[in-house]
């Protein structure tokens, strides 16, 4: 008896260290995409500034900061269908193709198509940060048991946020060389394309959806910590039973009437109502300024009127973001999704009050001198509580909850439409910035950002359903029935 408890206590710890090695590999795509998320922030101050040896206008900074984002939902509607059709590691080595190509016309961009080649390189960029959104979370929510879900789907913001930091450290450490910057930025692709294609496995849920049980077992054992030539114990047998009967295909329909069926399944109440709520998770997120932030952040630190380095505030803007990042895995396992989200949104809306009524202050004259040393430095402060407490919750929960609330037959195209809307907002909020500043100023633009932090804090309260603790059938479950007296969104 002792010894079968051993072999048990034995095949667990395989089955963690397993599962997260996997986890791990499959985020390193994140991390390149990242730091494209962050590199106008460091790159634009120099090519903004006339006297360096290629400049930019205003408008054509909006346009290097943005289209990244017009390109993302491209990516994001190819991803859904890759997935679907190819699996889940198939999808996460594609990736790294238009990363690295991305990164490299950037690098190189020389001559009269300087310009040219930065917005290509941006596009290609922004179309792998779109088609790595999707896979990194569905890949690591298919292969974890349920005690490590809601660890691993937060990994994506993690290694994301990592990318955004080791960008704005880059850009303190070499602020006039915009090329070397990107062409460091597309080391990590390649180094993901290597780890991904010799360690990973393609996840049992895709591979019984295809029919293929033979493969699928053979996988599910590997990632329940089982030696390949013995014998599935009970419990994990049980479980794998309970996955094959859930995902069993009628192999009488043909490809026309799959690419049918989808839309037909798509629409129906167990799928529209989470893409419902996820889109208008989504953009609450974009439209909190989250991501103008990020975008800008060495431009807004300035004209915030902070008296300390630019740079290194958005190195400890980014070392906040990635430790509490870091640490979402077991807010989310000790607290679930709603509460973390309602305390960020009440966190972000404080925030952008502080800061637009200091600008406000400042800007109309009431902050006299001998206050001013004393006050300088609520922007500096209100811009890092800004991102921390927007990390909590509306900036990480987001990504990581597609990957678990939409049903299992249009999982990947559902959360590749989802991620497709959230850089539609995140273009358009993006794009914006520049001219609502103008006509806003920038305590307006902050006010109008603080207004939607509110909006999005309500919106949690009535319609955001809490995931933890429930397993992906039992999900999927709560969105497909019939809404009941019980029902709440806790």
């Amino acid at each position: 008896m002792d010894a079968e408890k051993e072999i048990t206590k034995n095949r667990k710890k395989k089955m963690v260290l397993v599962q997260v090695s996997f986890a791990l590999i499959a985020n390193l795509i994140a991390i390149a995409p990242g730091m494209n998320l962050g590199f106008s922030a460091v790159a634009l101050p120099s090519l903004l500034n006339p006297n360096s040896s290629f400049h930019v206008t205003e408008e054509e900074a909006t346009w290097i900061a943005s289209i990244a984002s017009i390109s993302t939902p491209f990516g994001c509607i190819l991803t859904g269908s890759i997935l679907e059709q190819f699996g889940r590691k198939s999808t996460l080595l594609l990736v790294n193709f238009p990363c690295i190509l991305g990164w490299l016309l950037i690098a190189f961009a020389q001559g009269d198509y300087t310009l040219i080649m930065i917005y290509a390189g941006r596009f290609f960029t922004g179309l792998a940060t779109g088609m790595s959104s999707v896979p990194v979370t569905v890949f690591s929510a298919e292969i974890s048991s349920d005690s490590l879900r809601g660890m691993f789907i937060t990994w994506t913001s993690s290694s994301m946020a990592l990318g955004i930091l080791l960008i704005y450290i880059l850009g303190y450490l070499f602020q006039d060389n915009w090329r070397l910057m990107a062409g460091l930025s597309a080391i990590l692709p390649f180094v993901s394309f290597i780890m991904i294609f010799a360690f990973l496995v393609e996840t049992p849920s895709w591979l019984l959806s295809k029919g293929k049980l033979e493969k699928a077992e053979r996988n599910f054992k590997i990632l329940r910590g089982v030696a390949k030539n013995s014998e599935m114990p009970t419990v994990v047998s049980n479980e794998f039973e309970i996955m094959s009967k859930k995902y069993k295909i009628d192999n009488k329909d043909n490809h026309s009437n799959e690419k049918k069926s989808i839309l037909k399944l798509f629409f129906r109440k167990g799928a529209i109502k989470p893409f419902i709520i996820m889109n208008l998770f989504f953009f609450f997120q974009q439209f909190s300024g989250i991501f103008v932030v990020i975008f800008y952040a060495v431009q807004i630190v300035v004209e915030s009127g902070v008296s300390w380095d630019p740079y290194l505030i958005t190195i400890l803007i980014g070392i906040c973001r990635l430790l509490v990042t870091v640490c979402m895995g077991y807010i989310c396992k000790r607290y679930g999704r709603r509460p973390p989200s309602i305390v960020s949104g009440a966190g972000m809306t404080i925030c952008m009050a502080c800061l637009a009524t200091y600008l406000f202050l400042s800007d109309t004259g009431q902050i006299s001198e001998e206050w001013s040393g004393f006050v300088d430095w609520i922007p500096a402060v209100s811009l890092i509580l800004f991102i921390l407490t927007s990390t909590i919750g509306f900036l990480t929960l987001p990504w990581a909850m597609i990957g678990e609330v939409f049903p299992s037959d249009v999982r990947g195209f559902a959360a590749g439409l989802t991620v497709c809307f959230a850089y539609i907002f995140n273009f358009i909020i993006v794009k914006a910035y520049s001219d609502m500043r103008d006509a806003l100023s920038s305590y307006g633009v902050f006010f109008f950002y603080g207004a939607f932090s509110v909006f999005g804090t309500i919106f949690v309260v009535l319609f955001l359903p809490e995931t933890q603790g429930k397993t992906l059938l039992e999900i999927e479950e709560y969105f497909s029935r019939k809404k009941s007296k019980n029902d709440n969104p806790s």
